[in-house]
């Protein structure tokens, strides 16, 4: 099986999905292929979104349990002159992806967990370069800090393969049916059948999603009824 995981990293609704990615991360049911949409990509003022950033996110609190502190809601939802962009958070998971396979997807959860929980601002770049060489260092990479910083602050190879790839998921997002937006995940099988889990289905935790995707397997393998699953 293949995935391809359509987000943004500073999606809060991708956020209550993080338990089942990572459920599915380390269930090594094949490989995750991150795929960022570019839904925040374009930078604005933090002040701008944040009354209606802390109202959605109390929300998803409430329906997921995924905690969003104190210290996140004043350092950096009400922070002077922040900035709110995952333009430097998608580079930099590009730039890990190309380091090592699934390196993407461990810089995802730990960016999710300062920002919503530690409260850093994973806007900021010097942020993003600190966390990033520190999730490499775990899986023996060693990166060149300054070298990645001047690659996100100026025009460079990398950004402009993120604004490629960016484009990309974004155009294969307006494919999908009924597209709400992020999160979704679509499963793919040795024999081409595609499967889609919306947003609903990544938010039931790490547990009940890797049990929905073993029935969904077993659908598309024919053990199940066909209508079940979803070509």
């Amino acid at each position: 099986m293949t995935f391809t995981y359509l987000f943004d990293p500073l999606c809060g609704w991708c956020y209550a999905a993080a338990p089942a990615i990572k459920a599915l991360r380390e269930a090594s049911l094949g490989n995750i292929a991150m795929a960022p949409v570019g839904l925040f990509y374009k930078a604005r003022p933090t002040s701008e979104i944040a009354e209606h950033a802390k109202t959605n996110d109390l929300r998803i609190q409430s329906l997921s349990g995924q905690a969003f502190s104190d210290a996140y809601f004043d350092d950096v939802l009400q922070k002077p002159d922040g900035v709110f962009s995952s333009r430097a958070l998608t580079q930099a998971s590009i730039f890990l992806e190309s380091q090592k396979l699934g390196l993407a997807g461990q810089f995802l959860h730990e960016t999710q967990l300062r920002r919503y929980v530690d409260g850093v601002d994973t806007s900021e770049v010097p942020a993003v370069v600190s966390i990033a060489t520190e999730v490499a260092a775990e899986q023996g990479i060693s990166i060149d800090a300054d070298m990645l910083e001047h690659a996100l602050q100026n025009d460079s190879p990398l950004q402009q393969q993120a604004d490629q790839m960016v484009q990309q998921a974004s155009q294969l997002l307006s494919r999908l049916p009924g597209s709400g937006g992020v999160p979704q995940l679509i499963m793919t099988n040795n024999e081409g059948q595609n499967y889609i889990f919306s947003g609903a289905d990544l938010y039931q935790g790490g547990e009940g999603f890797i049990q929905l995707v073993s029935t969904i397997q077993a659908a598309l393998s024919g053990q199940l009824p066909p209508e079940m699953a979803q070509k």
